[in-house]
């Protein structure tokens, strides 16, 4: 574990930050936002899961004691704002992301073990510091995060995989630095091929039945008894029905009058309603009919 934190934890942060703060910086972009809202993006994004995650552990945030972790965002803001190459790429940054979802994931993970969390706080506390840059830059822009959403590719599930397997190799006592770097290599291809081939998780089939259109359950048999009363499109027709109603042409008492010539106003408006009437598909025969044609 010490040995993992000395030798590549920090600058895989570092690499880690900033492709979360690539991907803050795109959606303020696309947000409109100007440059100080871009870098505030980029900075909640790249730091906002670390940051969440030192202080459930109850420790400084690593985030206001190390000048990279402030300015990785920073450099990522401006060359997204400046670059339109950068913002062509979008799928690049994706890519980008996905690699710091799975390291992020395993190396929040390893944190929260290394100060005596259980395997289960351990790995949701993984999985948090994956996600939490990305779901705050979401409620910032007046988005729904895309972990809560279904129709945005595997997010989540590549995070439970990184952290998951980080704690069960922590389990089995062969957590290392390769076996550490496979596992966020599984989380990373996860997402990837989730990108590629817009895996995304089921919603629920009887909540969408029961609540078509926006109707409750309960409704749902009233208005198919009303529809089925109602008359077919190919056999209705409309029937106009027109109504007269008085113009307010009386004057208030006590006003003088006006021997000025005005327009003469009318005394009365026309309202106009169409209805729809039910016809029959074929006319009705009736004897006459059918001893005129013959038939």
């Amino acid at each position: 574990m010490h040995q993992l934190t000395m030798l590549v934890q920090y600058p895989l942060d570092l690499a880690g930050i900033f492709a979360f703060a690539l991907s803050g910086a795109l959606l303020a972009v696309r947000k409109d936002f100007d440059f100080f809202g871009t870098a505030v993006l980029a900075e909640v994004t790249g730091v906002g899961g670390g940051l969440f995650r030192d202080l459930v552990l109850g420790v400084k945030p690593i985030a206001f004691t190390d000048l990279g972790y402030a300015l990785s965002p920073l450099v990522a803001a401006a060359l997204v704002f400046f670059s339109v190459t950068v913002q062509r790429h979008e799928m690049a940054c994706e890519v980008l992301d996905a690699a710091a979802l799975g390291l992020f994931s395993v190396t929040g993970t390893m944190k929260a073990l290394g100060y005596g969390f259980g395997l289960l706080p351990a790995a949701a506390l993984g999985v948090a510091t994956a996600v939490g840059g990305g779901a705050f830059s979401s409620v910032l822009a007046r988005e729904i995060p895309p972990v809560l959403r279904w129709d945005k590719d595997l997010y989540a599930l590549p995070a439970v995989t990184g952290a998951g397997g980080a704690a069960a190799l922590y389990a089995l006592g062969t957590l290392t630095v390769a076996t550490a770097t496979w596992v966020a290599m599984s989380a990373f291809v996860l997402r990837v091929l989730a990108l590629h081939y817009h895996w995304r998780t089921p919603r629920s089939l009887t909540w969408r039945r029961k609540h078509v259109a926006g109707l409750s359950p309960s409704a749902q048999p009233l208005m198919a008894q009303h529809a089925s009363m109602l008359p077919q499109p190919p056999h209705t027709l409309q029937h106009t029905v027109r109504m007269r109603l008085p113009g307010p042409m009386a004057r208030g008492r006590g006003q003088e009058r006006d021997h000025t010539p005005s327009p003469r106003l009318p005394s009365e408006h026309t309202l106009q309603l169409r209805l729809p009437a039910h016809v029959r598909s074929s006319p009705r025969r009736t004897p006459s009919h059918e001893a005129q044609t013959g038939r």
